[in-house]
């Protein structure tokens, strides 16, 4: 440091004041540039291309946020009161304060637990595929650069499938039922879990796997006690928000016959019957703050 306590610009190599730096760092915005205005310009062109393209026209019979909330107002009131579809021979009337209840099983209970069990096996499913893609996938652990581009240009393609494609695929493949949706989720969350996988995996420090090696550890052990350790952290709660995320995508593949919620969605959705999907959402509503509390405890034991 010189004596007058000049900075050094590192980028154009030149000599500032202290002065002319404690202007710089107390103004809260850059000063606008040409290449600034120019992305500033074009980001501001996209967004006004895009609104064109999406705004409201009049087959949506909106003219203003008026009238949204006034569409919207009018489809909750419709909802109620909530209505469910029991179970065949569960349904019992009881009288409770001289009026007449009708209780049962909810039809739709059954659904959401198979569309819960089937986001279970189908992220596992997942998991299990995902963790050796990863490896492939990660610049760090990739036995040649030919295999990582390979891999990741695989990947690419598997993320651009939705997963109710995948699921449309499975029906057509397997048959309808829970299982097409089961491959449906595994297979449409391939791409994007061993990317971030190897994402995870790209993190570690490299200093502690350089020192596993240096002990004589062959490449599996190398991998056992070095690589997964660092990794596992992030790889649980990946794992965990995937499973939540799947527990979404699997409320739709019914649309396609791949079991769950979807298929009674679509009819309750299809015949107008609001106050029945009201009383979905509302089952759904529960099993998804159910599942959100089940995996806090589990980030908090393992992360």
């Amino acid at each position: 440091m010189t004596s007058n306590a000049q900075a050094i610009d590192k980028k154009n190599q030149t000599s500032i004041s202290p002065e002319s730096l404690r202007v710089e760092l107390r103004r809260p915005f850059p000063q606008p540039s040409l290449r600034g205005i120019f992305i500033l310009l074009v980001v501001v062109f996209v967004l006004a291309v895009s609104w064109n393209a999406s705004r409201p026209t009049a087959i949506n019979r909106i003219n203003g946020i008026g009238d949204v909330v006034s569409h919207m107002a009018d489809l909750v009131r419709r909802m109620f009161p909530v209505q469910f579809e029991w179970a065949r021979n569960t349904e019992r009337t009881i009288n409770i304060l001289g009026n007449e209840i009708t209780i049962g099983w909810p039809l739709i209970v059954t659904a959401v637990i198979e569309t819960i069990e089937m986001a279970i096996i189908g992220t596992l499913g997942a998991v299990v595929l995902s963790m050796p893609i990863s490896l492939l996938a990660a610049k760090n652990t990739s036995p040649h650069p030919l295999i990582y581009q390979i891999t990741r240009l695989t990947l690419n393609f598997m993320r651009s499938i939705p997963e109710l494609i995948w699921g449309l695929l499975f029906v057509v493949g397997v048959g309808l039922g829970p299982f097409a949706g089961v491959l449906a989720l595994a297979f449409g969350s391939i791409g994007s879990m061993s990317r971030i996988y190897a994402e995870a995996i790209e993190q570690i420090d490299p200093q502690q796997v350089l020192a596993v090696r240096a002990t004589g550890a062959t490449s599996i052990q190398t991998f056992l006690y070095s690589v997964i350790p660092q990794a596992l952290p992030l790889l649980i709660s990946y794992s965990i928000i995937y499973f939540e995320s799947n527990v979404r995508h699997a409320t739709i593949l019914g649309l396609v016959g791949a079991g769950g919620i979807g298929l009674k969605l679509w009819e309750y959705t299809g015949l107008g019957n609001y106050p029945r999907l009201m009383g979905t959402v509302i089952v759904l509503v529960v099993a998804v703050t159910i599942i959100d509390r089940f995996s806090n405890q589990i980030r908090q034991r393992f992360i």
